[in-house]
């Protein structure tokens, strides 16, 4: 298999779709009202630790519970 141009852009998109809700979240965090900080502080603890499954379950329940600031 070669590497030519096309390749790269395929494997860097790839590698790429998993890290984008991540990266939404962790900035997304800071910047909602929460119950508690304990709450907020897990959140963060559980996208940080567990990037893709941890982002996915705080887009899906977590946000919707929140107020922006």
């Amino acid at each position: 298999m070669s590497f030519d141009p096309m390749n790269m852009l395929v494997l860097v998109t790839i590698l790429m779709i998993p890290i984008i809700p991540t990266l939404w979240a962790i900035v997304d965090l800071p910047r909602r009202r929460f119950a508690s900080l304990k709450s907020k502080v897990l959140w963060f603890a559980l996208v940080s630790t567990l990037p893709c499954i941890g982002a996915a379950l705080y887009i899906l329940l977590a946000r919707r519970h929140t107020q922006p600031l």
